[in-house]
């Protein structure tokens, strides 16, 4: 064993490292002086000669390193060691009851393991405030007192829609899930309170019916494209790219290069993709193709878009309505979806990891013949102006026969 701890100088770096073998691996430490390393070295050769590890914390993960080193700081802080509060949990498994712990002692035990968790900012910042809210309700109820009709009267007790209720029961069930793992409950009281399949298809159509009002009619989409072809030509590339090919119009579409377009696919960087993976749209439809020749025969490098905000808010005005969140893409989305019923590839080319957001919020949300209107707009065409009567005429290639996946 002795043999397997050894010394090397790293000239290059100035350094003496110290060499050991573990579970096949070779692990290494770091010393400025060749005195140091030895004097690990030895300590490391006495604990190895005594039976005991040297790294005890070798073997745990990142996560199990945190969350040792929380529970002995939480244990210390009240005055045990980590022996005592193990002894205190068997304890507390035989029993009944869970101890008693305050909710919002228990609020603040949640949300700091979802920060250590990794839950994004918007998500904590969004159960915080329910959970708080809560615990104010139930100010100086223990955790383990809480019942169901605690949580109906919380919601009720606001003027809230349907969605949100939902949503803040939610976010109470996702608490009290924490809580049961932790042993500060014994069953979830939040289940109950739920509302019912009925309640939920209520809400889930409304909205799937609010996705719907955010998709663009043909006729705006023509409305849109005639007035930019028309008053700022150099812009047009920006609702081509979002309407026919469902780039994302803040980071994608402003950041493309005219490089990463042509005729057979388009290419996403993952320096602008959402999800930070490079994305291949293709294959192109047809009418995209052409928007991308006429572009083309401009002569003209269309990017960057300057002044973009600017711009875009006097080509949204001739809507004549309140712009719909991220309208163009929910466009694409729902036509794409309804002319080809290809999930798979409508999720690949707008840069989903699978297939369930687009089955939930876009199927149904516009008709065949809708979408087959939609993917017929091509340069010049005017409004209400379709050159092609078929989809034959257009040539879609293979890949866009229906596919369920």
């Amino acid at each position: 064993m002795a043999q397997s701890v050894f010394i090397r100088h790293r000239k290059g770096r100035g350094v003496y490292q110290l060499c050991w073998k573990e579970q096949g691996r070779e692990r290494t430490k770091s010393f400025k002086t060749r005195q140091e390393a030895e004097q690990e070295k030895h300590r490391r050769l006495q604990l190895i000669a005594q039976g005991c590890t040297p790294e005890p914390f070798d073997g745990l993960s990142t996560r199990e390193k945190r969350d040792l080193f929380f529970l002995h700081d939480r244990a210390t802080n009240n005055g045990y060691n980590l022996w005592d509060a193990v002894q205190t949990h068997e304890k507390f498994l035989s029993s009944e009851r869970p101890p008693a712990v305050e909710i919002s002692e228990a609020v603040a035990m949640c949300l700091q393991d979802k920060e250590a968790e990794g839950d994004s900012p918007r998500t904590l910042q969004s159960i915080r405030s329910v959970l708080l809210r809560f615990a104010a309700h139930c100010r100086g109820k223990a955790l383990c007192d809480v019942k169901t009709a605690d949580a109906v009267a919380f919601v009720d007790g606001m003027d809230i829609s349907l969605r949100t209720r939902l949503g803040y029961l939610g976010d109470l069930r996702t608490f009290c899930s924490w809580a049961l793992k932790r042993g500060l409950l014994k069953n979830n009281p939040i289940n109950e309170a739920m509302p019912g399949k009925a309640t939920r298809r209520r809400i889930m159509q409304a909205k799937r019916t609010r996705r719907m009002e955010q998709v663009l009619s043909v006729e705006e989409c023509h409305l849109l494209l005639s007035w930019t072809e028309k008053n700022d030509p150099e812009l047009l590339v920006y609702p081509v790219l979002c309407l026919f090919a469902g780039l994302r119009p803040e980071q994608e579409a402003t950041g493309i290069d005219w490089p990463s377009i042509t005729i057979s696919h388009i290419t996403v960087d993952a320096a602008i993709a959402k999800d930070g993976e490079t994305r291949i749209i293709e294959p192109l439809t047809p009418n995209l193709v052409e928007w991308i020749r006429f572009i083309d025969s401009k002569g003209v490098n269309p990017f960057p878009l300057r002044n973009l905000r600017r711009r875009w808010d006097r080509v949204k005005q001739v809507l004549g309505r309140k712009w719909p969140h991220d309208a163009m893409r929910h466009s694409y989305a729902s036509y794409h979806f309804a002319m080809f019923g290809n999930a798979g590839l409508t999720a690949k080319n707008l840069g989903h990891p699978d297939t369930t957001l687009l089955r939930k919020d876009y199927n149904g949300a516009a008709t065949k013949v809708e979408a087959g209107r939609f993917w017929k707009i091509l340069p010049g065409s005017g409004s209400g102006n379709y050159p092609c009567n078929d989809l034959d005429s257009l040539n879609y290639p293979i890949q866009y026969q229906s596919e369920q996946i």
